[in-house]
């Protein structure tokens, strides 16, 4: 009898739980100004318990709570965060609607620290990153007055573009903490691009018209972006979700012929639950001469035409999950005909890029969030170089690069979301042809990573994570990272990571065959020099080939590991003042070098694995409210890179390293000799000022950057940039930028100049001189009803 009373008083206890724990259903609403507000984040909290959801396409949410009273708060990007109380019982509560304010953003880069941006083809958040990052809106891109990626990322904080050796003029790629252009991820929301052109990715081809935002991590990133992101990544958010129907036509025209002009569309169906967004853009411009003291013919800049069309179709399955299918096709054909005082040559190119995407994402009410997605993307190129008189075909080469890729996210959150892990796993198969290189090679490389963001207490945040990234090839290797968040007073917030990243070879690195015609250089894959070098020897294209060729041999893969430590201070609620210093040290950096000489003079290069090399310095950034309307932002970077070999050898005395080629003779080389490695400057700086005045509609930016000098080009053949060597000079941009709105918003007119200066060098092919660009953008939309 006891027991059976023991067991009755259990039951009756846990019946007594479950009915005080029972779930009840909290419907409601986020709005705005009317619409229905989309991936918004709300949260109920009460003390005890807190639940975490975010809004539909129409701006709805659905909550399972238990009885009892809550706060519930509402937050999303370009909205300020909304509170209001509720009540559950046992009836359910009528439904909850919540009125979210716009407010402005200024035109500085967003240093993000808890808002959660809107993105729904991938789980990784770059607030769960704790190397650095900012964010350039499409406010901020608009007010730049900005047309192509590469003019929007030059004007940021230790970002330099730059033409790369082996991938000629048209190549214009991103360098950051001394990182190359091959070492920076690039992403399509959060899916890689392929099309690197000779191992360089161009980001002059991206246009920025149908981008909705671009969010940038420095530092090695691996622990879940990859093994490609040994330095940096840059991921270009396009629009996510949908739901009025509305559109925009766009068109500007200035310097060089240059036309840029674009539309798009979108519209909500099936009373909300579905979205589509389409875009086009076209682009074109006679290109430019920036070397007229000995270019005599042709341009430096190739004149080209391009379009770009992008579609997003968005649909929710149910009430848990959403299905998102893009679409993006891009090509660019370039003409460029060219002579330095011989025959001329006409150079033709035809790029194709083509990228497509089908996302299932899933939230549950659990908290745990389940995405699957699959990725298709495929560049190609077809380049003909020939004699403008006889039509003879000097060179003729078909690239074409495709990868599959299969992968599946996960997210669940836990102690009232002071723990969150997010982990993956998935696979590619590459494929790539060069005619140049004879035949096809593929790879598949596969993957799998996982983090945990855990806050034990509020102002302190903790990261940790791992990768294993492997492909056929080059087996695998495991990239752990680290990080912490600490807000030690509401005015003082202080960060720290270190994360490894890896990064095999390139098929360029180790297969190409490429010839720059019209200035005359040779650039051969390490894999396979010896073959190719011997068959050019045998036609009597090589004259001599040097000592050094004999230590290539098949490349090893690059390994970094980086460190970043940052402190940002906030002054009178007007003055933000942020200051990181990083250290990248890297082993076996893949670096291009002179290997011989060509009997037309020129130079025979091949790559080379560098065994210690290391990039460090610091980052400062401030951005001060001056008065309503108007913002001052600045930035400045110190950096240094080197070859920790050449500094050893410098310092025995030992190898060619040890030598340095003065105007009165060889030498012994000086540790202050040694500049670093090529295309890098020391100094490096930007200033910005944002002028908003909302009554008129006028906006105005005006920007300055500075590039101290930079190695070009090794003159004396000792293998490093020493003080004796080709350099580019220090220079300075300065670019302005004026909008007005007109007609209820509806007209936007733009007038922007850049390089007001005209500043150009020989050294600098893709810079242009002054260029100044005028047009307009019409907006239109069709007049929202709530939902019901």
């Amino acid at each position: 009898m006891k027991i059976v009373t023991r067991i009755s008083l259990y039951l009756l206890g846990l019946f007594a739980v479950h009915a005080a724990q029972a779930q009840h259903v909290l419907r409601g609403v986020v709005q705005s100004r009317g619409a229905g507000v989309a991936a918004a984040t709300v949260t109920a909290y009460n003390g005890q318990y807190r639940h975490t959801v975010q809004t539909s396409l129409s701006g709805h949410f659905v909550m399972r709570l238990p009885a009892g009273s809550f706060t519930v708060t509402v937050s999303c990007i370009g909205f300020a965060a909304a509170d209001s109380s509720v009540h559950i019982g046992q009836s359910p509560p009528p439904l909850l609607s919540i009125e979210l304010r716009a407010v402005e953003q200024g035109l500085a880069g967003i240093t993000v620290t808890g808002t959660r941006y809107a993105k729904e083809d991938d789980l990784v958040d770059i607030k769960k990153i704790a190397s650095p990052v900012a964010v350039i809106d499409k406010k901020q891109i608009s007010a730049m007055g900005s047309r192509r990626l590469d003019e929007v990322l030059r004007e940021q904080t230790g970002m330099a573009v730059v033409n790369d050796l082996g991938a000629g003029n048209r190549s214009i790629g991103l360098q950051m903490q001394g990182f190359g252009s091959e070492h920076i991820l690039i992403l399509l929301n959060g899916q890689p691009m392929t099309g690197r052109f000779n191992g360089n990715f161009d980001l002059s081809r991206i246009s920025v018209s149908d981008i909705e935002r671009i969010e940038i991590i420095k530092g090695a990133s691996s622990s879940l972006y990859g093994s490609e992101a040994l330095g940096g990544v840059v991921n270009i958010i396009t629009r996510q979700r949908f739901t009025a129907t509305r559109g925009a036509a766009s068109l500007l025209y200035g310097t060089y012929n240059t036309l840029d002009a674009g539309v798009e569309g979108e519209t909500g169906f099936r009373r909300e639950r579905g979205g589509a967004y389409v875009a086009a853009n076209m682009y074109r411009t006679d290109g430019f001469n920036a070397n007229t003291a000995y270019l005599k013919n042709g341009q430096t800049s190739p004149p080209y035409h391009s379009y770009n069309l992008q579609g997003r179709l968005v649909h929710s399955v149910g009430r848990a999950s959403t299905l998102h299918t893009s679409l993006r096709f891009g090509n660019r054909n370039s003409v460029m005909t060219r002579s330095y005082g011989a025959q001329p040559f006409r150079d033709k190119l035809r790029e194709t890029d083509l990228n497509g995407s089908l996302v299932l994402n899933s939230r549950f009410s659990s908290g745990w969030q389940l995405l699957l997605r699959y990725y298709f993307t495929q560049y190609a190129t077809d380049q003909a170089v020939r004699v403008v008189e006889t039509g003879h075909t000097l060179q003729h080469n078909e690239f074409s690069q495709f990868i599959h890729r299969l992968e599946a996210q996960t997210e669940k959150k836990y102690f009232s979301d002071r723990l969150t892990l997010t982990g993956g796993a998935g696979g590619e198969y590459q494929q790539m042809s060069n005619t140049l290189a004879e035949g096809r090679n593929s790879m598949t490389n596969y993957f799998i990573y996982a983090q945990a963001n855990y806050t034990p207490v509020q102002p302190l945040t903790i990261i940790a994570g791992g990768r294993y990234d492997g492909n056929t090839v080059y087996g695998g290797r495991l990239n752990p990272s680290l990080g912490l968040r600490y807000r030690a007073l509401p005015w003082l917030a202080l960060n720290a990571s270190l994360g490894q990243g890896y990064k095999a070879p390139t098929y360029a690195q180790l297969y190409q065959v490429f010839t720059n015609i019209t200035q005359g250089y040779t650039v051969i894959g390490a894999n396979n020099f010896a073959e190719k070098a011997a068959a050019m020897q045998h036609a009597g294209l090589i004259q001599q080939i040097w000592p050094n060729a004999g230590q290539l041999g098949n490349l090893r893969p690059e390994v970094s590991t980086s460190y970043n430590a940052g402190i940002q201070v906030t002054a009178a609620g007007r003055i933000t003042i942020g200051v990181n210093g990083f250290y990248n040290s890297i082993s076996d950096l893949i670096n291009t070098e002179q290997v011989g000489i060509m009997k037309n003079g020129q130079q025979l290069f091949s790559y080379f694995n560098i065994a210690r090399t290391y990039t460090r310095g610091v980052e400062t950034s401030l951005k001060y409210h001056i008065f309503k309307g108007l913002q001052l932002t600045a930035g400045y970077q110190y950096l240094q890179a080197k070859s920790r070999d050449v500094e050893d050898a410098i310092k025995t005395g030992s190898g060619a390293y040890g030598l340095v080629r003065t105007e009165s003779g060889i030498r012994p080389a000086r540790p202050s000799d040694y500049f670093g490695l090529p295309n890098r400057s020391r100094h490096m700086a930007n200033l910005q000022l944002l002028y908003e005045h909302a009554p008129w509609g006028l906006t105005v930016s005006a920007r300055g950057s500075y590039r101290g000098k930079y190695g070009f080009l090794d003159m004396d053949n000792n293998g490093y940039i020493d003080t004796y060597d080709v350099f580019v000079k220090a220079y300075t941009l300065v670019n302005i930028a004026v909008q007005k709105e007109l007609l209820a918003r509806k007209l936007l007119l733009r007038l922007s100049v850049d390089n007001i200066g005209n500043y150009t060098d020989y050294l600098m092919p893709s810079q242009p001189g002054r260029v100044l660009m005028a047009g307009f953008t019409w907006r239109f939309a069709k007049k929202e009803k709530l939902p019901q």
